[in-house]
């Protein structure tokens, strides 16, 4: 492709070229060549629009905005002008002046989604600033008033119990003085109640000295169990923590097969217009994967095997290294195929179409698919 460009210098393919190598990841040889033909063509203002967006991907946002800036002087109704620009001072952090490019784009063409979808992350961006700082004292309100019902709540339940129950060191250390201060005796009973009152408050009172004056062994375990059981219950729930989620996307991750995996690439090369489908096959004409509906897959893939293969001991006769890529051309299509490993990748297309720039898309796919099939 490099030499049909130098033996036609007026040649506009140029600026397809490079955006199949943007298509590809191919950044800076896109860059080459879009800087290579504008020294021939410097008004081709569609490759200046791609040399642009060349420079965005690369991140290079300065020189995109440069580039951009003077395109839009050129053509301010260009939508993909307008769109990149967005992106780049979005990206310098000027979101006023993306806005206006955003704005433009789908005044240009109101079904582009790519802006609309940047539009309207800019303007809720906006509406979170102004908002957020109204709604920062609310969390306070509810810190302040937890901790002031929990203190009343330690601060109540300690003295009723101190002063209804002897606590277990009190018990151990046997002192009689105190027991004997908090319960009266038989005789202060009498003096303060009245005669008909006595005898059934001396018998309440005599039957709670026995139970005080009952031995440590037997008062310990109520003081002990009271305390201790309500406490370790929610700390056990709190602290188990199942990891599944890790475990699911592990197995999610081994789940997916090598065709899957495929996917993604093939679908990147079936968007060029001019392709018609394409399949993968093994150097001995099995069929491995397909991406055209066509009856006679199989019998393709056999002839396409056995083609390569002939190539292949015609190249080892005249001592040449083996057959890389080779095309067939037929009335109404074109066949491309591309060794990739022990396998075989091949593309149909159009019969006017131009094989170097599908060896050229392809050329990535190819290391994707080695890397899967080997």
């Amino acid at each position: 492709m490099a030499d049909e460009l130098k033996i036609d210098s007026g040649a506009l393919i140029f600026a397809t070229l490079a955006d199949v190598y943007l298509s590809s990841g191919m950044i800076d040889e896109a860059i080459s060549i879009l800087k290579d033909g504008l020294v021939r063509n410097p008004g081709y203002t569609l490759a200046k629009i791609i040399l642009g967006r060349a420079y965005y991907m690369k991140d290079d946002i300065k020189e995109a905005v440069k580039i951009l800036e003077e395109v839009y002087t050129e053509a301010p109704d260009s939508e993909n002008t307008n769109l990149y620009l967005g992106h780049c001072y979005k990206k310098l952090g000027e979101n006023e002046k993306a806005l206006k490019f955003y704005e433009a784009t789908i005044k240009i063409n109101p079904e582009n989604s790519e802006a609309k979808k940047e539009l309207e992350l800019l303007k809720s961006e906006k509406v979170e600033e102004k908002v957020a700082p109204e709604e920062e004292p609310k969390p306070e309100a509810v810190e302040v008033a937890v901790p002031a019902e929990e203190e009343v709540i330690k601060e109540e339940k300690p003295q009723e119990v101190e002063a209804a129950v002897p606590t277990e060191e009190e018990v151990i250390e046997g002192k009689p003085q105190e027991v004997e201060a908090a319960v009266p005796t038989a005789k202060e009973v009498i003096e303060e109640k009245p005669q008909e009152e006595v005898k059934p408050e001396i018998e309440e009172k005599v039957e709670e000295n026995v139970e005080k004056e009952k031995p440590p062994e037997e008062t310990k375990p109520a003081v002990v169990e009271e305390k201790v059981e309500p406490q370790p219950a929610p700390a056990v729930e709190v602290t188990k923590e199942e990891p599944l989620p890790e475990i699911g996307l592990e197995e999610a991750e081994k789940k997916e097969t090598p065709l899957q995996a495929l996917e993604a690439p093939m679908q990147r090369l079936l968007k060029i217009k001019s392709v018609k489908g394409a399949f993968i096959c093994s150097r001995d004409g099995l069929l491995i994967q397909s991406y055209y509906d066509r009856p006679d897959i199989e019998e393709l893939c056999a002839l396409i095997a056995s083609v390569i293969s002939d190539a292949d001991e015609s190249f080892k006769f005249l001592q040449k290294d083996s057959l890389e890529r080779g095309i067939i051309e037929k009335a109404d299509e074109t066949i491309c195929v591309v060794t990739a490993g022990e396998s075989l990748l091949t593309v149909i297309t159009e019969p006017e179409a131009k094989p170097g720039l599908v060896f050229i898309y392809a050329r990535k796919i190819i290391e994707e698919i080695k890397e899967i099939l080997g």
